[in-house]
Order: structure tokens, then C-alpha cells, then sequence
């Protein structure tokens, strides 16, 4: 059984002024989360896939630590429902990229659930 999956969200992102636009509209979408997210499940896939072998090859091509990627590539396991919420901009308002960095996130997706109602 094939255990991946991909996701395609319909969404055309926009700067005007500052402020991130979705589809023309103001919005309060934490980029750098979505970014990251979107980066983490990159380098997974090409984990995955066998293009590159470990975590300090793909640091080296993006001019980054090992351990920064290494922690950015938790997001990657993040709960389908947690990555919906950070990409129609309804992720808690004090939770922070470096946050999610900093902190172990964990691998069971109800006690992910748990851990961001702490931000609620």
C-alpha cells in the first residue's frame, strides 16, 4: 500500500502593501509557516525517493545547518487537518515558525491537536 500522498491547494498568494493577498483578499497567513511546511515536505519527498541520501546533503544544496533542516523536516509529518488550517491563514495567531522549531513536535496526530490548543 502507498502510504503517500500529495496535496493541491488552489490558493494564489499576492503582496500589496506589505500584506499577504489570497485570491485578492487580505489575509492573515503566516507565510513563513506555509513556506517551511512546504519546504519540509520537499525535502521529505526527496528523502523518500532516494535522490538524496540524508539530511546534510539536502543542507548542503539549500546553503542551510543539518539541524535547521533536520527540525524543519518535522513539519513534514505535521496532520493533514493542522497543514489545511496554516493554509486558509486559521492557525493559532501566537504560534510562530520558531516556535515549531524549537520545540519537539509530536509524531501521533491527536497530541499535535493537543499541543496547539495550548495557543488558543
Amino acid at each position: 500500500m502507498d502510504s503517500s500522498f500529495e496535496t493541491f491547494v488552489p490558493l494564489h498568494f499576492k503582496r500589496k502593501k506589505g500584506k499577504l493577498l489570497v485570491d485578492g483578499r487580505s489575509s492573515a497567513h503566516d507565510v513563513q509557516i506555509i513556506e517551511a511546511v512546504a519546504r519540509a515536505t520537499y525535502w521529505h519527498s526527496l528523502l523518500d525517493s532516494g535522490a538524496f541520501k540524508n539530511v546534510v546533503e539536502i543542507a548542503r544544496l539549500e546553503g542551510l545547518m543539518p539541524t535547521t533542516v533536520g527540525r524543519l523536516l518535522r513539519l513534514a509529518r505535521l496532520a493533514p487537518d493542522i497543514v489545511e488550517q496554516f493554509m486558509m491563514g486559521c492557525q493559532p495567531r501566537r504560534l510562530t515558525l520558531l516556535w515549531l522549531m524549537r520545540n519537539d513536535i509530536p509524531a501521533l496526530w491527536p497530541d499535535q491537536r493537543q499541543m496547539l490548543e495550548q495557543f488558543k
